[in-house]
């Protein structure tokens, strides 16, 4: 099972500002756009409740401002009330169907929730914006939607696109590892996990490098990539793993 799709905070802390509703006054533009980088901070924290009170005062003062809609949409999605967020998207959208951070969040809430073709339309809609920050990151969410089709060939593409716009963005590395490994292009998931791990670390990508060296018979790579995860992910299921082939003796290295 591939990871969920990338909703971006960027995109939303660019719109505060717009001018959703021109009648406003400037004072009121204002404290629309406080309380909604206040709630997009509390939302980064982790503190939901105190992100959706900002965010209502600021949908009180003016229900169609995108910012505060895209917001507020994360945080219901987070708070597991799929129904609240769709709305908000769908009515951020509706005032602002330009807007590639509403579109890139909304398609990946659609594929999320099991929409997916829904979703790709909605990740295309953002490549369309003009005036969308972060283009990659609407290319990396179309092919990780793209292989829940599965559309592995079309996901590749997308993920070389984000990698062209982005070479610093870790993901898409991690991605095309794990593709070439299913693929059992062993040599080339190493070179695209080696690339990962220069940019990020994460448990799952040091277990597939694991795996990735067991498959080459590479004792160097495999060990370091088990000493990595035993370091700094003991805790997790894929550390337990390695544990466990350690005690079988089925660990290239250990």
């Amino acid at each position: 099972m591939y990871p969920r799709c990338v909703a971006t905070f960027l995109g939303i802390l660019a719109l505060v500002g717009c001018a959703s509703a021109p009648r406003l006054s400037p004072q009121t533009r204002k404290l629309i756009q406080l309380r909604t980088a206040l709630g997009v901070g509390y939302m980064r924290q982790g503190q939901l409740g105190l992100a959706r009170n900002e965010l209502a005062h600021a949908l009180a003062l003016d229900r169609t401002d995108a910012a505060a809609n895209n917001a507020m949409a994360i945080v219901e999605e987070r708070l597991r009330e799929p129904v609240k967020a769709g709305r908000y998207f769908r009515r951020g959208i509706a005032h602002h169907p330009h807007d590639g951070s509403l579109q890139n969040n909304y398609g990946a809430f659609l594929c999320d929730t099991g929409q997916v073709a829904r979703g790709l339309k909605h990740f295309q809609a953002a490549l369309h914006s003009p005036l969308y920050p972060t283009p990659q990151l609407a290319d990396l969410n179309m092919a990780v939607c793209l292989l829940k089709v599965p559309n592995k060939k079309g996901a590749i593409h997308y993920f070389h696109r984000a990698q062209a716009l982005a070479p610093e963005l870790a993901a898409p590395y991690y991605y095309l590892a794990r593709l070439r490994y299913e693929g059992h292009h062993y040599a080339r998931a190493k070179g695209d996990l080696a690339q990962y791990l220069q940019r990020a670390r994460s448990a799952r990508a040091l277990f597939l490098g694991v795996r990735i060296g067991q498959a080459l018979k590479d004792a160097r790579f495999t060990h370091y990539c088990a000493t990595r995860l035993l370091e700094n992910y003991a805790q997790s299921a894929q550390a337990r793993t390695v544990v466990q082939w350690q005690r079988e003796g089925h660990l290239i290295g250990h």
